[in-house]
């Protein structure tokens, strides 16, 4: 079973406009809601891979409830503890007249002490214990950056690999507990190291950098331009046929999602790699907040090409 944990999650609301002007009542349409925040989305794409899967996070207030309705409508397995403030609500909108997209990410829900303390002991009462535990989202006012690393440092005195997709000092947090995986993208990698990084020469030397603070392995999104990997075995890229891009929103939530999947099933990092970039790839041609689909994974994964580097 893989185990997800959301610190910071939301609803995501998603619409179309044309010709945004200052002002103006636009009409908007195709609006849809979803389940959103980090590790809420690895376990929705885990499922439509074929995965058992738990998500764990917080919720608050009506939006909390709606949260829980949209999981329960995808038969989502969820375990999230009320807090008292209200769940957020991110916002993107597509501009049909020249293709731009918006993003908004709003403030997430606080999080006081006793509500992390809760959330900590659900975690380490999870019985039979999970296989894999994926840390991945942003974290919410009232949680220190050392949160993940909290759950990380648990998670390996229980023996459970740990997988991270999040930046910063959350991230840097984690590393000394060994995650079996750590996933930046080309600019947190560069925050991570504190330097700017261009070619892909850069990137891999600085994942090579960032291998040695401790993770087992790292893996770089780096976007229309695929993935790389490094571990103590060596490097690989992973690169996607051209695609016609309609929303990046999730996409790396769906290649975090493959990638456990993946490893949960044996395989081996090229592997799990080249699943990535194909679920990541599959949810930029998926419209909104809408996530990779599993028969666009399955026609893009013999098309990701994968070298050593």
């Amino acid at each position: 079973m893989i185990l997800t944990v959301t610190c910071n999650p939301c609803i995501d609301k998603s619409f179309l406009v044309r010709g945004l002007k200052p002002e103006a009542k636009m009409k908007a349409w195709d609006v849809r809601y979803d389940p959103g925040g980090g590790g809420i989305n690895v376990s929705r794409v885990i499922k439509r891979l074929g995965g058992e899967t738990v998500a764990y996070g917080f919720a608050g207030g009506h939006t909390g409830a709606a949260l829980r309705d949209l999981l329960d409508q995808e038969d989502l397995i969820h375990h999230l503890i009320e807090v008292k403030h209200p769940t957020r609500i991110n916002i993107t909108f597509l501009d049909e007249e020249d293709g731009a997209q918006y993003v908004f990410s709003l403030p997430g829900a606080r999080v006081d002490g006793p509500e992390w303390r809760q959330m900590l002991s659900a975690i380490r009462d999870v019985d039979p214990k999970p296989e894999f535990i994926v840390l991945s989202g942003s974290l919410p006012p009232g949680l220190d950056a050392d949160a993940y690393g909290e759950l990380a440092k648990n998670a390996r005195e229980r023996g459970v690999q740990v997988l991270v997709d999040t930046s910063g000092e959350s991230l840097r947090a984690t590393l000394k507990y060994r995650p079996l995986v750590v996933k930046p993208n080309r600019r947190e990698l560069g925050l991570l190291t504190e330097r700017e990084l261009s070619g892909i020469g850069d990137v891999l030397t600085a994942s090579r950098e960032v291998l040695e603070m401790g993770p087992q392995s790292v893996i770089v999104s780096l976007g229309p331009e695929g993935a790389l990997a490094v571990n103590a075995d060596g490097a690989w890229r992973a690169t996607a046929p051209p695609v016609k891009t309609v929303s990046k929103v999730g996409a790396g939530d769906s290649m975090m999602a493959a990638i456990v999947r993946s490893l949960r099933m044996g395989k081996t990092l090229p592997d799990a790699l080249k699943l990535g970039v194909a679920a990541g790839t599959a949810a930029t041609i998926s419209p909104g907040t809408e996530l990779c689909l599993f028969k666009d994974v399955n026609h893009l994964f013999p098309k990701v090409e994968v070298t050593r580097i």
